[in-house]
Formats: C-alpha cells, structure tokens, sequence
C-alpha cells in the first residue's frame, strides 16, 4: 500500500518516488524512479537537492516544445536532460494548461488525451524509447510532463505495472497526484478566477485533477486493442518479448 512517505520533503510540484512498491515476486528498488511536474524555475534548495540528495542522473521531459519554450526546465550541472515529446501526432489531444482551460467537455476530452496515450504513434514510440532507456542504466531518473499528472501518470502506471505492482497500489499512487498537487491547482485556479466564468472555473479545476477513471479508460484499451498487457508492450510499444523479465532482473529486489 501506498504510504505517505512517498512525499520526499520537497516543494517541487507534484514529486515523489515511485519505489518501494510490493511486486509479484519481491519490491521495485526505491531511489530511482522519480516523477513530478515541471521543473521550471527551481529554487536553490531544490536544484541541491535532486543533485546531492536524490542523485539524480537524469531528466525526462515529456512536454510539447511549446510548453518548453515558455516554462523550461532548469538546467542543472552534471544532469542530463532529454525531451521526449508524447504527444506531436496531427490532432492528438492536448493536457496542456491552455487546453485545460479551453476545453468545452472536460471529462471528454481527458478520455482523449488517455485514448491517445495508449494509441497514437507519437506516445507509443515515446514511451517505447523511455522504457527502452531505463535498461541502459540503473541511475536515479525523474520523468514529467507540465502537472505531472496524465503523460508522466499513464508513464509511472506502464512502469509499476511491468514491474508487478499490484492494480490496487498502481491506482493509489496515480491517484496522490490529487494530494500532490493541492497546493498548485489551488494557486493555477486563482490565477483565473477573475478571467474565467464560473462554469470554465470549475471545469478547470476538474482537469487538474485525475480520477481512476481516466486510468481505467487507458487500461481498458489496451485490453480492448492487444488483448494482454504483454502484447501491448510487445506490438504497441514494440518493446522484446524479454523486456519485463529484464526490467524485473535490474530493478526488482
């Protein structure tokens, strides 16, 4: 089960460790799978802190360019840094914040934005490099997208699921976002309140939280379309047939 020391004392957006979890056949190794939101504009304390705290290694940004361009990542010594942007296919919906605010059905359009996470070229080549990256090194990563919520969501369900994590545990970690981000969603809402209308504000508030819903949608897919995780992976992703059992020998203990 999920616990809160999941929340690292931090006050970078929505951060946590992924690690630690019970799998089928031991624990996902913890110090090494980090998610959060952007990490634009860092204090001091933070930029310590992922270098000489967490040691991270590596930063995988899964935002748009264009949500590059106006909030990028702080750029810290000796921490690579790769884009890997999982939703560039003509049409794909949009998690962006401008697309949150101005989406007409809400709960419509985050059943899009998850219908292409699963299924559009972009995201599966995406999510294909990641998780073929992540059999390269055994480093510290931390992996996001603006809120940390959806695209880097559906990453850090595809990760604990390969690793064994239960069902249960992989909805209670997608689900902290909600705890994660309270701070956050709270500060974005009223920054609009005086431009939205009261309908807009409420919608948007919606959109800048998860619900199981949206993560069920995604896993329903893959089961409507592949039939098994496995041959998700396998011709979605086009990951080797021995990709779990590798990832389990590295990061299962």
């Amino acid at each position: 089960m999920v616990h809160d020391k999941k929340f690292i004392h931090t006050d970078i957006t929505n951060f946590r460790d992924i690690g630690g979890y019970q799998t089928s056949d031991g624990h996902l190794k913890a110090g090494i799978f980090f998610r959060s939101g952007e990490l634009y504009n860092l204090k001091p304390q933070n930029i310590d802190f992922l270098s000489n705290t967490i040691h991270l290694k590596k930063i995988y940004d899964f935002r748009r360019p264009e949500e590059i361009n106006n909030r990028p990542d702080t750029n810290i010594e000796n921490i690579l840094y790769e884009n890997i942007n999982l939703m560039s296919s003509p049409g794909q919906a949009n998690p962006s914040l401008k697309n949150m605010v101005i989406a007409s059905n809400i709960e419509e359009h985050m059943l899009s934005v998850y219908s292409e996470l699963v299924l559009s070229p972009s995201s599966q080549r995406g999510y294909h490099q990641f998780l073929v990256e992540l059999l390269n090194s055994t480093e510290p990563i931390i992996f996001h997208c603006f809120a940390g919520k959806d695209r880097t969501g559906f990453a850090a369900a595809l990760l604990l699921k390969i690793a064994g994590v239960s069902e249960a545990d992989i909805f209670e970690d997608y689900l902290l976002t909600n705890k994660a981000r309270k701070k956050e969603n709270a500060q974005i809402l009223t920054r609009f309140q005086k431009t939205l209308s009261p309908e807009k504000l409420s919608a948007l508030n919606v959109s800048l939280n998860v619900k199981a819903a949206y993560l069920a949608h995604a896993f329903d897919l893959v089961k409507q379309r592949y039939g098994a995780f496995n041959t998700y992976l396998e011709k979605g992703l086009q990951l080797p047939a021995n990709y779990i059992s590798n990832f389990r020998e590295m990061y299962i203990k």
